[in-house]
């Protein structure tokens, strides 16, 4: 008896021979050939049901494994033999096994993209206890392999298996959005995060987050959407202490960046040496790319700074962006190096100095901002300053607070107290009418000693007018906004996601485009939040100066 011949008989799809030598000799229905498989395992592989009932009937062991650890049913998925996988699922085979590299028959379904295998292999999950989470030798789940090819109708079966564990890990403690992230599946990632319960922000073996992933694999698609969703963290360290804007920097990719930065990345993050995002901008010596979108902003800088237009996209180019933006360019490093001191052209280093002078102090507006506060990294105090005891740092919370017992917005300053100027006693800071809690303050405010009614703590702010804004308004100054209306949208808080939205939905409008735009903001902004003061500020900040005048002459 030649088991090598029979079994190639019956790859052929003849049958005869095997027929006939188990109907003589039953007890040869589990031989092997020289590679340890069995006539059960080559029918299976064939696609011969009826054969196949014929060994189950004559006792061939359903479950027998080849030197691989290869079982009928995995020679069966890996065939694309999908009745054949249900007739052994019928059966009662072992939808569990693992072959050598801990595949199971689920695994390498997923991994070929056999949607039709998969479903039968999902839908066997009551009758055949099919565990969904089993990993291979590298610690992967199903989902994790179907996030690594990105076969997205694979994931979305997986998901709306009851039990998938969409926060399982492997070995190297990456989730199946950290794979998605790193092989760039946007549209896995998209449907990951949609989902109860997911962790978009777990951190690796070496800290690294799913956003880590994708900036530092230059996906600029996935962390565009990725920064659309509520849940992704921007700052998280990893043990190297690079945020994603560091990884950004070393990946020298111009858009991201540029996308983490309008999404609020921290500027001033610094990694294991003490660099922050300038240091690491003015020691390329390469050119960054991908800018996607074009950046007006670094324009301007350039200009102002006379670098010719071949080193627009140079680390100091890129760097006069990043000061702009807010970067420390007088943070110094663990060699006690600034980014400053890196300019070696001392022309050039002047300019850098007139055009982003050293931060003044916030509180006294006076002395130079010297002292770093913590965990936020800001550099709003000096030295004398830094003695007064804070609440929070006041650039982190210079706008709003919440109260943590009543959740009601309180405004104030975030000195806990001041000394009144005519009776000499401390004035206590905020109280929230609803708790009874302290509630942070903000410098613009005034504090009214209640001895002496006198106003310990004044600033320009009060001065500001604070009319409210109308509608009507709004239709004026959309006028004037031309191409600038995305950026004075950001500047007023509203995510690039709503601005996207509002380009794709009046694409043949800028002015329309400019008009939603404040729109959004006027309906999405707390009453006394829809001030003259604010939106003049950002006209101005945005350089917007023809909205800017347009809307001052409405209040003359």
């Amino acid at each position: 008896m030649d088991v090598n011949k029979i079994i190639n008989n019956i790859l052929d799809g003849d049958f005869e021979d095997v027929k006939q030598l188990i109907k003589e000799n039953p007890e040869t229905v589990n031989q092997i050939n020289s590679h340890s498989k069995t006539f059960l395992m080559a029918a299976c592989a064939q696609g011969s049901t009826s054969l196949i009932a014929f060994l189950i009937e004559s006792g061939a062991n359903i479950d027998m494994s080849d030197k691989g650890k290869n079982t009928a049913l995995h020679y069966a998925v890996k065939s694309h033999r999908t009745d054949v996988v249900a007739f052994l699922v019928s059966s009662g085979a072992n939808v569990n096994k693992h072959n050598s590299w801990g595949d199971t028959p689920l695994h390498l379904a997923v991994e070929k993209n056999y949607e039709d295998v998969v479903k039968v292999l999902l839908n066997s999950k009551e009758n055949n206890n099919l565990q969904v989470n089993l990993r291979n030798i590298l610690g992967c789940i199903a989902l994790h392999v179907a996030c690594l090819f990105g076969h997205i109708k694979v994931v979305e079966l997986l998901l709306q298996q009851n039990g998938t564990d969409v926060n399982a890990v492997q070995e190297d403690g990456w989730t199946a959005l950290h794979v998605a992230c790193h092989f760039g599946h946007r549209k896995v990632v998209e449907l990951l995060l949609q989902q109860n319960g997911i962790d978009a922000n777990k951190v690796n073996l070496k800290g690294d987050t799913p956003l880590h992933q994708a900036v530092r694999k230059r996906h600029y698609d996935v962390v565009a959407s990725m920064l659309v969703q509520d849940s992704v963290k921007l700052d998280i360290e990893n043990n190297r202490k690079r945020t994603p804007l560091l990884d950004a920097m070393y990946a020298a990719h111009l858009g991201i960046v540029h996308k983490l930065i309008i999404h609020g990345a921290n500027m001033n993050a610094v990694d294991n040496d003490g660099n922050n995002c300038l240091h690491l901008s003015i020691i390329k010596k390469g050119m960054f790319h991908s800018e996607v979108e074009h950046i007006y902003i670094l324009d301007k800088c350039c200009a102002k700074l006379g670098l010719p237009i071949k080193k627009r996209l140079s680390g100091v180019g890129v760097a006069s962006y990043l000061s702009h933006q807010g970067a420390n360019l007088y943070r110094k490093n663990n060699k006690n190096v600034a980014p400053l001191d890196l300019i070696g052209d001392a022309d050039l280093k002047e300019k850098f100095k007139v055009l982003f002078p050293p931060p003044q102090c916030m509180l006294c507006e006076v002395n130079k901002a010297s002292m770093e506060l913590q965990p936020c990294a800001h550099t709003v105090l000096c030295e004398d300053c830094s003695k007064i005891q804070l609440k929070t740092c006041i650039e982190s919370k210079r706008r709003r607070v919440v109260c943590p017992k009543c959740t009601e917005k309180a405004v104030k300053t975030v000195v806990e107290s001041v000394e009144c100027p005519k009776c000499k006693e401390k004035v206590e800071s905020f109280v929230c009418p609803k708790s009874e809690e302290k509630g942070v303050q903000t410098v613009a405010e005034s504090v009214v000693c209640p001895k002496s009614e006198e106003k310990a703590f004044k600033t320009v702010a009060e001065s500001v007018d604070s009319v409210m804004v109308e509608e009507i308004h709004l239709h004026r100054v959309s006028q004037k906004l031309a191409g600038k209306w995305m950026e004075l949208g950001r500047e007023l808080g509203i995510r690039q996601n709503d601005l996207e939205i509002i380009r794709h939905d009046y694409p043949q409008s800028v002015r329309e485009q400019g008009f939603q735009m404040l729109f959004k903001w006027h309906q999405s902004t707390d009453p006394e939040k829809r001030t003259l003061q604010i939106l003049k500020a950002a006209l101005k900040e945005t350089e917007c100066y023809d909205a800017l005048k347009c809307l001052s002459s409405e209040f003359n």
